[in-house]
């Protein structure tokens, strides 16, 4: 596996760092000569993850330009937009991978995380600390005024070779906390609501030994979220 170095270090400028530098300045036509592997290939709708090298550096791109023509060209954009807006939110929070550049209007860049999703984990294979840092790091996006919003998908949650815990994909995610936003702020806090119940039903699934009550309440009393799209998709 490629230890993945990261482009701007801790307390550093990143004007300064020539790197970085070059990353923000990545385009479409500098893919070819930077890409090391194909991390994930995007079928349908997804998109597609490539570990690229900058000097002797590791970063991530998120590319949606395999996705179909008119979803790239109305969708992908957007998602793009929203996830970058996330990022550039929460720099320095723990869990959060560092945002370097916008590519094109279909593609841009972070920090390469190395790891295990935690959806490749079975039954006993995880240490109680996980789920507590899982949780710090959930806390953590929502004291900020974000909601992930798909952390159902446990394919989102990254453990590092270190045992720390990555959230990655925030397409989905939204930003509250907003002035006069009162209809987002409602919806941040609620799919916050929905987020916390990421934990109990990981639990539910790998060690299901540590559910606490409080987790099973959680798990069984849905949202107000949760029961408004119940009625909507007449589930």
């Amino acid at each position: 596996m490629v230890e993945a170095e990261p482009l701007v270090a801790p307390g550093e400028v990143r004007g300064s760092n020539p790197s970085y530098d070059r990353l923000s300045r990545l385009r479409r036509r500098d893919l070819a000569s930077a890409v090391q592997r194909v991390v994930h290939r995007g079928r349908g709708y997804q998109s597609s993850v490539y570990l690229i090298e900058i000097d002797g550096h590791y970063a991530a791109v998120k590319d949606y330009v395999s996705a179909p023509r008119a979803f790239r060209r109305c969708i992908a954009p957007l998602l793009v937009r929203r996830e970058t807006a996330v990022l550039k939110h929460l720099p320095g929070v723990p869990g959060v991978p560092k945002y370097f550049g916008r590519i094109d209007r279909l593609a841009f860049s972070m920090q390469y995380i190395e790891g295990t999703p935690i959806a490749n984990f079975k039954e006993g294979e995880l240490s109680p600390q996980v789920f507590e840092t899982i949780q710090r790091v959930i806390d953590g996006i929502h004291a900020h005024g974000v909601a992930h919003g798909d952390l159902k998908r446990r394919s989102n949650l990254i453990l590092t070779p270190d045992n720390e815990i990555f959230v990655v994909d925030f397409a989905a995610a939204v930003i509250g906390e907003k002035p006069l936003h009162p209809l987002r702020n409602w919806l941040q806090r609620e799919v916050a609501r929905v987020d916390d119940k990421s934990v109990p039903r990981l639990k539910k699934f790998v060690a299901p030994d540590l559910l606490t009550a409080e987790d099973q309440d959680k798990l069984d009393n849905p949202t107000s979220l949760e029961r408004w799209a119940r009625k909507l998709l007449n589930r």
